[in-house]
């Protein structure tokens, strides 16, 4: 059986989402059909919404 691969979204506060290959770990700006890196064919996105955790990160620091 193969395993299933596919893209990270990782959004992020001040600067644009990146696209994690779940299967080399090679970074993107946008999803593509095929990995550069590994030649994988990713089968969607799953989202990660880091942006949360630097907003928290971000009011923790300007108290």
């Amino acid at each position: 059986m193969r395993k299933k691969i596919y893209w990270i979204r990782k959004t992020h506060l001040f600067s644009r989402d990146e696209y994690i290959c779940s299967s080399c770990g090679h970074r993107e700006y946008k999803p593509l059909e095929v990995c550069p890196k590994c030649g994988a064919e990713p089968e969607g996105v799953k989202y990660k919404a880091t942006w949360v955790d630097e907003a928290e990160f971000f009011d923790i620091m300007n108290e």
